[in-house]
């Protein structure tokens, strides 16, 4: 394919195709999906960064920019059907691997390099060759990767921030715990005195129906066995952190927990969410674990909102998830690359050629900045003396106007952007006035100890089989577990595992270690830390 695009490219180039992107009256349309996050008063598909990329990239280029919300939260799903009916967009996104792996296994989508080569000289400086990298594979065999995806740049990698009330340490004496044991007593504590009144349940903890497990094991992996644990095992057990050597009890301690009414008893139901915000913010609860920044985010700030209602309430970060046989406080953190970023087949050659050229003009920093930030005085009040915004606006705090959404319409980046490492740091903690110190500790919190999430670079097809009904099965095991009666607990441990076996993932371990044997992985081995 990429043979033959290089000559289609050179023919389009002789016979003027090319040129007729910006000739005079023959305008193209360029479909962009974007995320809808329903933000209140905000329309995605009409939003100021639209009527900026069109004036500024739409308009002298003769492309006719088009934005095509879809929900943040069923992406994938939505994205899979538009692929399979021939109406995807003609640039899209997701975080989903397998819809994109597939998609290259079917030849669905656009191999880029040769339009990289042309028209994205700023989005590869940008990107950089090792990021990339992630981007490509060797699907023909022959020996040589190619470009089918672009890997959005992500700013931030951390990923998991545990958070604790320390108005309640100050309450029970106490320091914040650095231990498992240490925890677990500051939850006893705080449940015998109430300090949260006749409704106190200190551990805020649910079930993440898409994937039960993914929050779960920054607990549980606090008691895996490292000594027991192989790079090859962390690699195959990828999608099950529940049969690692010690797991096993880092579930028997959610169960004691559970028992002794540390965390909710209606933890297992699907529809909680709203019910543990509210425990959250009216200070029912003395421990939480989300992403680093999420006590202080505008969307849910649980720290001005548990303000209005417990004089001193405070949220801080902890780190008390020690694991013993490593020595480390375990934190997983995003892979260097973010969201994917793919044009599919459907797409002609020619609009193919005004996508990248317009992630291209994206990447130029003047393009990003107004993409990400807007308007001085209008979506900002000013500029920092490193030339970072400050007092940035909400969406409900704007002219309808100047509505806009930093993070998924300017996509090639996940997080604000600054050009360098440290004005990007430094930028993370400045919107959440008054707590940038609680912030910048949250943050470095997360990156202690810190193991990059596993990845495979070729689609494991056991996965793609068997993947969805393992993480159902992780689900009912989690509810089964940690609400079991405690003298019942080893017998249903044990043949949850099974059934989680049974439906599929015996398969996809046995792939995974193949696929790691063969050197088509990426991540860390907390082991090497």
């Amino acid at each position: 394919m990429k043979k033959t695009l290089a000559i289609l490219l050179a023919l389009a180039l002789l016979i003027g195709l090319a040129p007729a992107v910006v000739a005079e009256g023959d305008w193209i349309t360029l479909r962009v999906e974007t995320y809808d996050r329903e933000i209140t008063g905000l329309d995605v598909t009409n939003c100021w960064q639209l009527h900026y990329a069109q004036e500024h990239f739409g308009d002298p280029n003769h492309i006719k920019l088009e934005f095509v919300s879809f929900a943040r939260w069923t992406e994938g799903d939505l994205l899979t059907n538009a692929l399979a009916g021939g109406t995807a967009p003609d640039i899209c996104l997701t975080y989903n691997g397998g819809l994109v792996q597939q998609a290259i296994d079917d030849e669905g989508i656009w191999q880029l390099d040769d339009l990289l080569n042309e028209y994205g000289e700023n989005l590869k400086a940008f990107l950089g060759d090792e990021l990339l990298g992630y981007g490509q594979s060797d699907h023909d065999g022959d020996g040589v990767k190619e470009q089918w995806y672009i890997p959005a740049r992500r700013i931030s990698r951390a990923n998991v921030g545990n958070f604790i009330r320390e108005d309640w340490l100050k309450a029970l004496n106490m320091e914040k715990p650095t231990t498992v044991e240490e925890f677990t007593e500051y939850l006893r504590q705080a449940k015998e005195a109430n300090l949260g009144g006749e409704t106190t349940v200190p551990f805020s903890f649910g079930i993440y129906a898409p994937d039960p497990l993914y929050n779960v094991r920054r607990f549980t992996d606090a008691f895996v066995d490292f000594s027991q644990v192989t790079e090859e095992d962390w690699f195959a057990y990828a999608r099950n952190p529940e049969m690692l050597p010690g797991a096993k009890e880092g579930f028997r301690w959610l169960n004691t927990l559970y028992h002794e009414g540390l965390i909710p008893d209606t933890f297992a139901l699907t529809d909680n969410d709203k019910a543990n915000d509210t425990a959250l913010i009216m200070g029912y609860n003395g421990f939480f674990s989300q992403q680093p920044d999420q006590p202080w985010r505008t969307d849910k700030n649980y720290q001005i909102e548990l303000e209005k209602n417990v004089e001193g309430g405070h949220w801080v970060t902890v780190n008390c998830f020690y694991n013993e046989s490593l020595g480390k406080y375990l934190h997983d953190i995003y892979a260097p690359a973010g969201l994917s970023i793919i044009i599919p087949l459907t797409t002609d050659e020619k609009t193919a050629v005004a996508a990248v050229q317009y992630m291209d003009w994206m990447a130029i920093p003047e393009n990003m900045f107004a993409m990400q930030n807007g308007l001085e005085g209008i979506n900002f009040e000013g500029f920092t003396e490193n030339g970072i915004p400050y007092g940035v606006k909400s969406a409900d705090a704007v002219p309808d106007e100047n509505k806009m959404h930093a993070g998924d319409i300017c996509f090639i980046s996940n997080g604000l952007c600054y050009g360098d490492d440290e004005k990007n740091a430094a930028a993370l903690a400045l919107p959440f006035a008054g707590y940038e110190d609680d912030v910048v500790a949250s943050y470095v919190d997360a990156l202690t100890d810190a193991w990059t999430q596993v990845s495979f670079t070729v689609s494991v097809q056991a996965e793609t089989d068997y993947g969805a009904t393992v993480k159902s099965k992780q689900g009912e095991f989690l509810a089964a577990v940690v609400s079991c009666d405690a003298d019942q607990f080893d017998t249903v441990f044990d043949s949850g595992i099974q059934e989680i076996l049974q439906s599929g993932a015996a398969q996809m371990i046995e792939e995974f270690r193949a696929t790691y044997q063969e050197g088509n992985y990426r991540g860390v081995f907390p082991g090497n830390l």
